[in-house]
Parts: structure tokens; sequence; C-alpha cells
């Protein structure tokens, strides 16, 4: 991680720059929170970043998702529904 882009915690732990605010915003993050974000340096992100899962990524709720979604007012992430869960009549109308 470039020392340009993060903050020292601790002789062995850094913050990236924005993230220790009242009102977080990582100055990785490019785009419009609610509308479309992403990160511009994903490849190189932080372990924070890389162990978060949005809710549903992987089929799994994620508390800490809905929490980070609240904090800039938006609703937590539905559960999709699959298409194999879908009842025949209702795949019918999917398709």
């Amino acid at each position: 991680m470039p020392d340009e882009w993060v903050a020292s915690i601790s002789p062995s732990r850094v913050a990236m720059l924005g993230t220790d605010c009242k009102s977080p915003r990582c100055t990785a993050l490019i785009g419009e929170v609610g509308k479309a974000v992403s990160c511009s340096i994903y490849e190189q992100r932080s372990s924070t970043c890389r162990e978060f899962e949005a809710s549903w990524e992987l089929g799994v709720h994620s508390p800490e998702c809905d929490k980070a979604r609240a904090a800039f007012g938006l609703m937590p992430l539905e559960r999709p529904i699959h298409f194999a869960e879908l009842t025949p009549l209702e795949q019918t109308h999917s398709l």
C-alpha cells in the first residue's frame, strides 16, 4: 500500500486515509455511494477490504454490510431469489 494512501495506527498497522473520520470514506473509493462506486486500487486493496463480504455475495447475510449501508442511509441488501427456488408458474413469467 503506498504511504500517501494510509495513516499510521501503530508501528505495525495502518488505515486507509478517510476511514478514521466521523463520516468515513476511503480515499480510494470513487463514485457516489448509493449509485455507483468502485475501488480505485482494487487489486492492491487492504486486507480489511479483502475480508469484507457484501450481504449475499457468497449466499450469506452480512450484518457488517447492513451497518455500512445504514451509515449512508441505504437499506440492507435483499437476499436474491434464485431461479430454481421459483414455482414453475413464476419461472415461466420470469423468462
